[in-house]
């Protein structure tokens, strides 16, 4: 397969935690991330994965998932978009120095 550069976008949502606050356990997911392979940015509303290929991003996902349920919750509720490209490499910055370049000409 050619060289790629997949981007994904993780947010994790404890349910019935008791507790408004996230951020304990995201960044233990987020934590859980440092040693899978993978760049990421983490964002208030999620956080940002870019990796060589999708393995990677599910392997990250899945430790990321992991470290939310070790911390013994009962129910977590993970969205995960993907964005595997083949061509035009662009990863995390790229995409955002992207738009705000546009930004500048409108």
């Amino acid at each position: 397969m050619a060289e790629s550069i997949v981007t994904a976008e993780l947010q994790i949502a404890v349910v019935g935690g008791g507790n408004d606050s996230l951020s304990s356990y995201i960044s233990s997911a987020v934590k859980a991330l440092d040693n899978k392979g993978v760049q990421y940015q983490v964002t208030p509303m999620g956080t940002a994965i870019q990796a060589k290929n999708i393995d990677q991003v599910f392997n990250a996902c899945k430790a990321a998932h992991d470290a939310v349920m070790d911390m013994g919750v009962n129910r977590v509720v993970i969205h995960i978009t993907i964005d595997h490209r083949l061509k035009g490499h662009k990863g995390l910055d790229e995409k955002v120095q992207s738009v705000l370049s546009k930004l500048k000409n409108i």
